[in-house]
């Protein structure tokens, strides 16, 4: 539906909005249950499943078994309790919000729409339009590539900026916590039957999984501990500091 309404934004078709109605009822007909959320922490926040089960619109979960990929496999079934952590078994869905963006697209006047498309970045023109100046300073949005629109940089203070250069390293790099660590590789696991169920809701099985997951919040079995999480260098921290830094020393501003 986002991308209908993107099309739409793009082209000024009224078409790709015809059947958005009939896909926001759908929604609203196979929402996850309280019960469902209630009952499974990693559905909190959700408001309806990742997968939904064709001709009978059930929702259907993934699961897990054993410890390592040699005992155990992945299976999904109606049960909505203890699914895998890594992967959610439900995802969060704002009908309201695309139900208000339907009503005020659809509402747009014919005259409304022209000027919308006329600055589509698909309207052939002579002239040529520069994409944005950054592309890491925050995730490039469908509408920032609007002839009439700016992707300006978010404001960074002085305060902020300096804030930044404090947390350098007296050797010149940022440290930032690890949530990702993973077990050292020691070759195949063993296929003997694990039956219980520390590995079943968890980012990692036994030893022998190489599986990334947060030392904070291991399985709760032996030989796992939890343990803080490690200061490291990590790319999603350097990028973060210097687009506040870039975005300080060379705005973009709103008006271009």
């Amino acid at each position: 539906m986002q991308q209908l309404f993107n099309y739409f934004r793009l082209t000024g078709d009224r078409g790709y909005l015809a059947r958005v109605p009939e896909a926001l009822a759908w929604l609203e007909s196979c929402k996850l249950t309280q019960t469902m959320i209630d009952e499974n922490p990693l559905l909190k926040g959700r408001t309806h499943p990742t997968f939904v089960e064709l001709g009978t619109n059930l929702p259907r979960f993934v699961h897990r078994y054993g410890s390592n990929i040699h005992n155990g496999a992945y299976y999904h079934d109606h049960d909505h309790r203890a699914t895998p952590s890594h992967y959610s078994g439900g995802r969060s869905i704002d009908i309201a919000g695309m139900r208000q963006t339907w009503e005020q697209l659809s509402a747009m006047s014919d005259a409304a729409i022209q000027q919308m498309v006329a600055a589509s970045p698909l309207r052939a023109g002579a002239d040529v339009r520069a994409l944005p100046k950054y592309f890491s300073l925050r995730e490039v949005d469908f509408a920032d590539l609007f002839a009439d629109r700016v992707m300006a940089t978010p404001a960074v203070s002085e305060t902020d900026a300096k804030a930044v250069i404090d947390k350098l390293d007296p050797k010149g790099y940022w440290l930032a916590p690890l949530n990702a660590v993973t077990n050292p590789y020691q070759g195949d696991g063993p296929t003997t039957p694990y039956t219980g169920d520390a590995y079943r809701s968890k980012h990692v099985g036994d030893v022998f999984d190489t599986s990334p997951y947060d030392p904070a919040d291991p399985p709760l079995i032996a030989p796992y501990v939890k343990k803080e999480q490690p200061q490291a260098i990590t790319v999603s921290s350097f990028v973060a500091n210097m687009g506040k830094l870039i975005a300080f020393t060379s705005p973009v501003p709103p008006q271009g």
